[in-house]
């Protein structure tokens, strides 16, 4: 149920107020959170490695293929010290117990931690192999309907993104408190980090004092050697990437007009069936989205590519809309070339809007507050933050549009 108050606000609106709600609910979850990400720290510091299975394929390169978190983990499901950390897809599209990727996890031997609800797991959910799950919400929870997909905004994804950062950021916490720090890798998009990342393969050093002794450490390693940093609390991870989810909340909610003429460009667009086109560039879409190989989704999703050049086709024409949820800074040459072929380009990056920027009838920009080259949350006393945050920022900026879209297209 929505409050009185929510059902006056506009579309986007209205799903950001489901999103607050759901912040809350994640938050009275945090001693869970923790201790599902300390249970997990537990057979790490023991030995153990972690390995994030294809079980819903979005979640292995926003956890492993990215800085921030553990980028180029390696683990095998087969090994009874290592964590096997995965999200569930959506049961009411997919059953899991005919799920491949998940059946092999439960004939293994690797500790299963699931993101997801445990009653999303079906006849699995009472399996001595699964030994925590983050939890999370009703898949129908959610806004509009379009043929088969319904709702068709939903908080599913939010809840997937944040409470499976949250966890893994509370994981690494509790290693840091038993004084193991795991190797997090720098954005390329931050000064110095191909330097930084190299070491790793090659003679890393401690930081207890100046640099004397220097040997070959594993290229893969998941922690440093010898390493000590400061301890972060139990709860601090996940409070602070909540303050990020809120920041975009309240960020978005104040450009709620500026929504509301992106979903307007896009719902003309889809009447006078033109193409909407959209791409964000974090690690997880559009296989987040769990569409099937055959379906009629109103929204062309690309690969999550940075450079206009790049994730904008070129056959796209006037009239037709694209919607780029950015990471980089903008190329204004490529911009303004896109421009002049008449598409109505919605864009966003954390770079922020630059002052060379030209002012266009077909150009919308919005601001979403994420930090460049990701990672939200700073550990102390270590040079690298950690847990990105754009896609949690892109699943609420896309489903807030989507929701003005199909207001505008009298979708129920």
């Amino acid at each position: 149920m929505i409050s009185e108050r929510a059902e006056a606000l506009s579309p986007s609106q209205r799903y950001l107020e489901l999103v607050r709600k759901h912040i809350e609910g994640i938050r009275e979850d945090i001693p869970h959170l923790i201790a599902t990400g300390e249970k997990m720290a537990g057979y790490l510091l023991n030995g153990g490695n972690i390995c994030t299975p294809a079980v819903n394929p979005f979640w292995p390169p926003e956890f492993g293929g990215r800085a921030g978190g553990l980028m180029c983990i390696k683990g095998n499901v087969d090994n009874s010290k290592d964590v096997a950390y995965f999200a569930l897809k959506d049961a009411g599209k997919s059953d899991p117990a005919k799920n491949e990727e998940l059946q092999k996890l439960i004939e293994g031997k690797a500790h299963l931690f699931v993101i997801g609800r445990r009653e999303d797991l079906g006849p699995l959910a009472d399996h001595p192999r699964i030994e925590a799950c983050t939890g999370g919400t009703d898949p129908e929870e959610g806004f509009y309907q379009y043929d088969e997909f319904a709702p068709l905004a939903n908080v599913r994804e939010f809840e997937q993104f944040v409470r499976g950062w949250i966890t893994a950021g509370e994981m690494i916490a509790a290693c840091i408190r038993a004084e193991k720090m795991p190797v997090v890798w720098m954005s390329v998009w931050l000064e110095g980090s191909h330097a930084r990342n190299a070491s790793f393969a090659h003679n890393e050093q401690s930081n207890y004092g100046e640099p004397r002794e220097f040997g070959w450490s594993s290229p893969l390693q998941l922690f440093h050697r010898n390493r000590i940093i400061p301890p972060l609390a139990p709860g601090y991870v996940a409070e602070e990437f909540l303050k990020a989810a809120v920041l975009f909340v309240d960020a978005l909610d104040k450009q709620s007009a500026i929504l509301n003429k992106a979903g307007q460009w896009m719902a003309d667009a889809f009447l006078a069936k033109k193409r909407i086109w959209t791409v964000a560039t974090g690690h997880s879409y559009p296989e987040i989205l769990e569409l099937p190989e055959k379906h009629n989704y109103p929204i062309e999703w690309g690969a999550p590519l940075h450079s206009i050049l790049r994730a904008i086709p070129d056959d796209l024409k006037k009239g037709d809309v694209a919607l780029h949820l950015g990471y980089i800074p903008i190329h204004l040459k490529n911009l303004k070339n896109l421009l002049k072929r008449g598409v109505n380009y919605i864009h966003t990056t954390p770079f922020g809007k630059l002052a060379e920027m030209p002012e266009c009838p077909n150009f919308l920009w919005f601001d979403l507050p994420w930090r460049p080259a990701d990672a939200w949350v700073d550990v102390p006393g270590y040079g690298v933050r950690i847990v990105p945050s754009s896609s949690t920022a892109h699943s609420i900026a896309y489903n807030a549009i989507l929701c003005e879209m199909a207001e505008q297209l009298g979708w129920k």
